[in-house]
């Protein structure tokens, strides 16, 4: 029996530089109708970014010329942007709203 789940390829730690490039990447993906719920990004996704960035089509070697980033003929695997995107998304509001100013009218709600 083989295995047919899929396995995130494992990759070194990012560079100042290259965490830029996928900060850089969370931050314009919006404006560049880029969507960051995957890992997989198009050679014409990430030439909108590097304009964004650096004024220049470049996509940055670190991406281009790893092997092992590519996902087929002009795809490039950057699972660190979904992480990315995770951590700067805000974080929601507790549920529960109650103050404790609101706690007295609570418990007389309660015990009444």
């Amino acid at each position: 029996m083989t295995d047919t789940t899929q396995t995130t390829p494992s990759f070194s730690p990012l560079t100042k530089t290259q965490k830029n490039y996928v900060d850089a990447i969370v931050q314009y993906a919006d404006e560049c109708g880029v969507s960051l719920s995957k890992a997989t990004y198009s050679r014409a996704e990430l030439r909108l970014i590097s304009m964004k960035v650096k004024g220049k089509i470049w996509i940055p070697n670190w991406i281009t010329h790893d092997q092992g980033r590519r996902a087929g003929r002009g795809l490039f695997l950057i699972p660190e942007v979904t992480e990315a995107a995770r951590q700067s998304m805000p974080v929601p509001p507790p549920m529960n709203t109650t103050t404790d100013q609101d706690a007295p009218a609570v418990m007389e709600a309660i015990t009444s």
